[in-house]
Parts: C-alpha cells; sequence; structure tokens
C-alpha cells in the first residue's frame, strides 16, 4: 500500500471524526456541544481541512453502465436529466475511452449529496430500460403499419420515447417528499427543504467547479410527430412509479407499467 493510499484512508477517517463532532455540537449539553466543537476544530487544523472541505466529501458521481458507442439520442439525455432533476443531482454527458470496447463511448454520470447519485443512477437505469422496450415495441409497430408516421420507425421512436419522457418526469417529482409528508417528521417543513435542496445545489456546484467539464451543445429544435407524442404520452401514462423508503439509509424505488 502506497504512502498516497495510507494519507487518503488517514483524511477519510479524520473527516468522519469531524462529521461525528459537529454533529455532537449540536447537542443541547453545553460541555459537550463545546468539547466536541474544539476537537471538530483541532482535527480541521490538523488535516487543514474547513467546513466546506468536510461537507463537500458528501459530493459524490456515479456512472452508469449503460452506454452509447455515439452520441446518446435526445431521449435518452432528457431522461437523465428528468431524474437527476426529480432526485436533485446534476447529471453530465461523460465521453470516455474504453479499454475493453476499443472505442469511445458515452454514458449519463450522476452528481450529488449521497446517497442521491446512487438513488438517480437505479432510477435512471431502471427507467431506462423500461423506455427502450416501449420504444422498441412502438418502433416493430410503424413498421409493420400499425401506426402510420411521415418518419422513418426509429425517428419515430425518438418521438415517442421524448413524449414518454415527459410524462413519467412529472410522476418522478411527485416521488419526493414536499414537507407536509408525514415521514419527513414533525418538524420537517416546505421551507426546510428548500434550504436542504439549495445547500445541495451550492455543494455540487463548489465540487464541478473542481472538475474539467465542457460546455453542452444546444439541441436543434425539431418538429415531433404528433402521433407518436400522444403514443408516448399515453405509455408513459400507464407507467407506475412506487417509492419505499428503508430505514437504514438506504432509499428503494420499484417500477412497473400495465399493459
Amino acid at each position: 500500500m502506497s504512502a498516497q493510499q495510507i494519507d487518503e484512508k488517514k483524511l477519510e477517517r479524520a473527516i468522519r471524526k469531524i462529521k461525528h463532532c459537529l454533529a455532537l455540537a449540536q447537542s443541547a449539553n453545553e460541555n459537550e456541544a463545546a468539547t466536541a466543537l474544539r476537537q471538530a476544530q483541532a482535527l480541521m487544523r490538523e488535516y487543514r481541512l474547513t467546513e466546506m472541505d468536510v461537507k463537500l466529501s458528501d459530493v459524490g458521481e456515479v456512472e452508469s453502465s449503460l452506454f452509447r458507442a455515439q452520441r446518446r439520442p435526445a431521449w435518452d439525455q432528457q431522461l437523465s436529466i428528468a431524474v437527476a432533476d426529480a432526485f436533485s443531482c446534476t447529471t453530465l454527458r461523460r465521453r470516455k475511452w474504453s479499454s475493453s470496447k476499443g472505442r469511445i463511448i458515452e454514458c449519463a454520470t450522476f452528481v450529488g449529496v449521497s446517497p442521491a447519485q446512487n438513488i438517480a443512477l437505479y432510477a435512471y437505469e431502471a427507467l431506462h430500460t423500461k423506455l427502450t422496450q416501449a420504444r422498441k415495441a412502438y418502433c416493430s409497430a410503424v413498421r409493420s403499419g400499425v401506426h402510420r408516421s411521415q418518419y422513418s420507425a426509429e425517428t419515430a421512436g425518438d418521438h415517442f420515447a421524448l413524449a414518454w419522457v415527459w410524462e413519467v418526469q412529472s410522476k418522478l417529482k411527485s416521488l419526493v417528499p414536499q414537507g407536509e409528508d408525514d415521514s419527513l417528521g414533525a418538524t420537517a417543513t416546505g421551507q426546510d427543504l428548500v434550504a436542504i435542496q439549495n445547500q445541495d445545489k451550492a455543494l455540487i456546484s463548489e465540487y464541478l467547479a473542481t472538475q474539467e467539464i465542457g460546455e453542452s451543445r444546444k439541441s436543434k429544435a425539431v418538429e415531433l410527430d404528433l402521433n407518436a407524442q400522444v403514443a408516448g404520452m399515453l405509455a408513459g401514462r400507464k407507467v407506475d412509479l412506487h417509492a419505499g423508503i428503508a430505514r437504514g439509509g438506504e432509499d428503494i424505488l420499484a417500477f412497473s407499467a400495465t399493459a
């Protein structure tokens, strides 16, 4: 094990201790709170850490295993944006060299305050699988003449998928507690949630400022197939999202759709 790895492990342990001390510093017992705060400050000085450094340690990013050899289609990008927005994350388009594929690939990356990015990744991949199946079925129906379109089956499928995402986006937002939800506890309010979300956004912005990220290209406006849009919206409405909050820090989401 290298000296750098040892230092990183020591730093991780120190950050955990600092977080624990800062939590104890909120104690109603003045002596206990003062002692905990002094310990936290001493550790910060020892490791030359600021409170922002400690908070930033909660920000992480996860990368989807789903990828494209070319640029991800608009509906795929829109799906990752919708999911990231619902769970107070930021999504990035990550292009990288894949040694196993022998080519450059593109995949979605989610950045958030833990464990939000992991929940967003799960939701994205689960919905991506479901949407891919629905789009494939619609394309087949266009080819067989069940659905008429002035566009190719693939393009009509893309328009179908975009409408599907727009419809599911509002369902995703309804999964997130809005303050009056009992699961948040009696002391939580809508203002509390807004404050937390704003703090998370600020932390994510601080994190992204340290990364090399290129500007995203603006997508061109296109005229969509109305029939495909209607079909996509109707299919999106059939998607039933259930959220179950497991005590112990893990959030479990289940997705289903009626036939």
